[in-house]
């Protein structure tokens, strides 16, 4: 996996591309209107008390979404032409520069519509802040989850 990585230029999004894979459990964590971002995150305690490193995705500005509050395992891929017009079809509105992404778990396919992604893996806690998205102070997970 690379440890982090930004894609917010149309050449980075390939039609059909895998962008991003982890065997590791992501759980939504942050979504914020005032600047469309979404944060997925792993946790870093393991079942057995040790740590793990912390993996943020984040997409910004997101103009639509069907997701998930966990993903078991993940991918997110570009989507194909196909999968992009049948999902912009349903949402109404959506820009045209906007990127389809399919976010993969098992079976099961969610997507975000958004102009950017991107991660970082870290060895910070659950608890500390993104590298990666500013939360405005009410709507920042380390006021909300103290």
């Amino acid at each position: 996996m690379i440890e982090s990585d930004w894609l917010n230029t149309t050449d980075r999004f390939v039609p059909g591309a895998e962008l991003f894979r982890s065997d590791r459990a992501f759980t939504v964590w942050a979504y914020t209107i005032s600047h469309s971002q979404l944060l997925l995150r792993t946790r870093t305690t393991m079942q057995d008390g040790s740590r793990q490193s912390r993996i943020d995705i984040v997409f910004k500005p997101v103009r639509a979404m069907k997701v998930r509050i966990e993903y078991d395992g993940l991918v997110i891929r570009c989507a194909t032409p196909a999968e992009a017009r049948r999902i912009s079809g349903a949402d109404t509105g959506i820009h045209d520069d906007a990127h389809c992404l399919i976010l993969e778990t098992g079976n099961d396919h969610d997507y975000v519509i958004t102009y950017a992604v991107g991660w970082e893996e870290d060895m910070e806690t659950d608890r500390d802040p993104s590298k990666l998205a500013g939360f405005p102070p009410g709507s920042d997970p380390n006021r909300i989850l103290k």
